[in-house]
């Protein structure tokens, strides 16, 4: 049995969505590498004791990474039973 007989047929739908949110997780991953340059906060550490709005940065990308994973499950589950209306 072939996988294109398993899934709906606009399963494109979350695919393009998973591409989508790769795109994202690289901008954010690009701001906080411009915020580490532009606060001075070199690597291997992770917050500013100056500077909350390095901080702030961080943080977005850090929960932003926290639930990637539960998105990505939680995305191809309803994508399989609703895959036009999970795309947002």
């Amino acid at each position: 049995m072939a996988i294109q007989n398993l899934l709906p047929a606009n399963f494109a739908y979350v695919i393009l969505t998973f591409f989508y949110s790769w795109v994202m997780l690289a901008y954010l991953a690009v701001k906080v590498g411009q915020a580490r340059k532009k606060y001075d906060v070199k690597y291997p550490t992770m917050y500013s004791d100056k500077d909350p709005v390095f901080n702030c940065i961080q943080r977005a990308h850090q929960n932003t990474l926290e639930v990637y994973p539960q998105w990505l499950i939680f995305q191809c589950i309803s994508g399989l039973a609703y895959p036009t209306l999970q795309r947002g």
